[in-house]
């Protein structure tokens, strides 16, 4: 019942944000793409979406200028996304670069690299590419208990634990009047000295 509630209050609060920031919206919004990006397996995507969920992450962390985050996965020389994001199709996505950048997806986005070996990083991708596989869904519960169902930094923190390695992350209590509900925000993912902005 709680997370109906919690459902439907999120919602209302992301109607109200939308018609609030609609002037401000552009649907053709274009990122600026450089052609050599040198990114590596294992580098971690984040960008500031314009849907009304992604104000409300926004409004929820002020530490931080991105809504969502994805894992870099190269194959055959060219850079995919794996995420996790609510969506009319459930499943975890798979995107090419420029899809995930889409100027009706983004508004901005940055790379952070790890300092952690290739052959480890590797590990984490396939670990990464194993939850696409599997058809895991997004996780609207936003329950770390479970591993059938993930949400954006779920993934991610999955990915590196099950390729070996642990991360100190830090949940967030998120008070919605009607209750309480801790979860991993995309700030967690870009503090030093384990995480680096190289774009």
């Amino acid at each position: 019942m709680i997370k109906k509630c919690f459902l439907i209050f999120i919602g209302i609060i992301c109607a109200l944000l939308v018609i609030i920031s609609f002037p401000f919206l552009k649907e053709n919004n274009s990122i600026i793409i450089p052609k050599k990006l040198n990114l590596k397996n294992g580098d971690l995507i984040l960008r500031c979406g314009i849907s009304a969920a992604s104000y409300a992450v926004l409004l929820a962390d002020s530490k931080t200028e991105f809504s969502h985050i994805g894992i870099i996965s190269i194959e055959n020389d060219i850079p995919y996304v794996i995420h996790a994001v609510p969506h009319k199709n459930p499943y975890i996505k798979k995107d090419k670069l420029l899809e995930f950048l889409n100027g009706k997806n983004a508004s901005k986005y940055a790379i952070y690299r790890t300092n952690f070996n290739e052959i480890i990083l590797k590990k984490v991708v396939f670990e990464a590419q194993k939850f696409y596989k599997n058809k895991c869904i997004f996780d609207t519960n936003y329950d770390l208990n479970t591993d059938t169902k993930l949400y954006c930094t779920e993934l991610i923190l999955k990915a590196f634990k099950n390729g070996g390695i642990l991360l100190k992350i830090t949940t967030n209590e998120l008070n919605y009047g009607i209750g309480k509900h801790n979860i991993i925000f995309p700030s967690e993912f870009t503090k030093p000295p384990i995480f680096k902005r190289i774009i």
